[in-house]
């Protein structure tokens, strides 16, 4: 009795001798040594492609997270070598949730890896607190995606703005000035604030799943290489122009190209199909993970894994002014990658640099402290030489920066004219901000996206339910209406239309 759980009958002897020898066997297989041990390569060749073969056991298949808190590393490390594993047709965390397993089990399946438990010495007193470290972690991340749009701050420099203005338009310079010193301070202060945020919002995605954050810190920088230049023989406005010019025929393409590689990564369904398409090298299983990971959603409403934007062609004053310092204009074509996967954005540097020769690359992402919003900024020559620009940042990051912008001009303005126009809008006309979907518990915010989301799919199972059980059900005999007789209806003459002439179709703008 002392060898055996107490649902076992220690009065049938076939029960516990079956139990002992299923235990005994368990301890003995392969299988059990490779889980233990950690071995990858030992646990694939003897599971094979089938992670069923872990739950043979009736024992085990009994309490299949019976193992969890004693030997905790041996099912999370299964569950994390196999992805796509299921127990009785659903995946282990929702088994877990369905059998009212312990929290720990549930936080310990939802939220750790198998290196952060290894880390934590596979202790349920250490697990228990690696569980609760990365709660606050993204507990800490909510709250500073709330905090990114600050209403009162906004209202404050708006009203700072509006008294600068007022002074300009009197003519009075020196109160102009200092007024505009006073708004210069004040978006000092909420840079800095936002630049704080920068910090808490990586440590989301270096701490929520480390396996997919790695392959993005091994993205290194690249050596820059100059744009090609303009003829020699030109003025130097002239060679403005004619860079704006040569930018121009590169345009479309550039487009095409990254809206299909955007497009790849948004109807693929898994890494492998990517890796397939851009014959991308995956021979150690390292892009082997699943595509869409649920703790990093770009957008609740759509299934997409990647958005994009083009900038618009740069004016030639700031043209003129950047060639007149001895710059390259290499960001004449520029495009921005929106992603919210740390994994999906280093597989996207892959692709694009088994497409295209790279140059300048920037991971700014692994400094150690950010004194303004990080990214992934490289330069890839499209052809013929001609570089652009490609930025990769993440969604939260993106955001930030949108908000950070504003205030960031004012602070390097050096007097009130350069920031005499209007900064925000009223808050009337900003519902449909993209910052304000984080910021607030609207409808619109992802909070309550996801509780509707629930409450519809419930609804959506219940009425499966119901139709299931309308089908089962015979359906009632219905007599067959009467025949209508085909009568032959004469058709009406077929008029040819005149051909009219062509008109030259006006283009428009939205």
């Amino acid at each position: 009795s002392k060898l055996v759980p107490s649902d076992i009958d220690v009065s049938n002897a076939n029960a516990v001798v079956t139990y002992l020898r299923a235990q005994t066997a368990w301890m003995k297989l392969p299988l059990a040594q490779a889980c233990i041990k950690g071995d990858i390569p030992a646990l694939k060749a003897a599971l094979g492609e089938d992670f069923s073969a872990l739950f043979e056991l009736q024992a085990y298949r009994e309490t299949p997270f019976q193992l969890t808190l004693d030997k905790p590393l041996c099912v999370k490390f299964i569950i994390q070598t196999f992805p796509t594993a299921t127990i009785d047709s659903k995946s282990p965390l929702d088994y877990a949730k369905e059998k009212k397993a312990p929290q720990l089990i549930v936080d310990m399946l939802e939220l750790l890896t198998i290196d952060e438990m290894k880390v934590c010495g596979n202790t349920k007193a250490e697990i228990q607190a690696a569980i609760e470290e990365k709660k606050a972690t993204l507990s800490n991340n909510k709250n500073a995606m709330a905090n990114i749009v600050d209403f009162t701050a906004r209202e404050k420099a708006t009203e700072l703005q509006t008294k600068m203005f007022g002074e300009l338009k009197a003519a009075a310079v020196d109160d102009a000035q200092v007024a505009f010193d006073e708004l210069k301070a004040f978006c000092g202060d909420q840079a800095k604030r936002l630049g704080d945020l920068i910090a808490v919002v990586m440590s989301k995605y270096k701490t929520t799943d480390p396996r997919r954050y790695e392959p993005f810190e091994q993205v290194k920088d690249i050596a820059v290489k100059e744009q090609v230049p303009p003829p020699a023989t030109l003025s130097l406005p002239e060679q403005v122009e004619f860079q704006l010019a040569n930018a121009t025929w590169y345009e479309e393409g550039f487009k095409i190209a990254m809206n299909e590689i955007a497009a790849v990564f948004n109807e693929a369904k898994t890494c492998e199909e990517i890796c397939h398409h851009y014959d991308i090298d995956n021979s150690g299983g390292k892009w082997s993970k699943e595509l869409r990971a649920e703790v990093f959603n770009l957008d609740l409403r759509t299934n997409e894994v990647v958005r994009v934007k083009f900038g618009p062609p740069k004016g030639f004053p700031r043209a003129l002014e950047k060639m007149s310092q001895g710059k390259n204009l290499r960001d004449l074509n520029r495009v921005t990658f929106e992603f919210e996967d740390p994994l999906l954005m280093a597989l996207c540097f892959e692709v694009l640099n088994k497409k295209y020769n790279i140059h300048g690359l920037k991971n700014k992402y692994l400094q150690e402290t950010f004194k303004e919003p990080p990214n992934l900024h490289m330069n890839l020559d499209i052809k013929d030489g001609w570089l652009c620009e490609v930025q990769m940042l993440f969604r939260d990051i993106l955001l930030i920066k949108k908000e950070l912008h504003k205030f960031y001009d004012v602070n390097r303005a050096d007097g009130p004219f350069v920031v005499a126009g209007k900064l925000f809008k009223d808050r009337s006309d900003e519902q449909d901000d993209e910052n304000l979907k984080y910021s607030e518990e609207g409808e619109n915010s992802d909070t309550s996206l996801m509780e509707t989301n629930q409450v519809l799919l419930a609804r959506i199972r219940e009425l499966e339910r119901q139709l299931r059980e309308e089908q089962q059900q015979k359906a009632p005999d219905v007599p067959d209406l009467p025949k209508v007789p085909n009568v032959p209806v004469a058709q009406p003459p077929v008029v040819q239309p005149q051909a009219k002439p062509l008109r030259k179709l006006k283009k428009s703008r939205k």
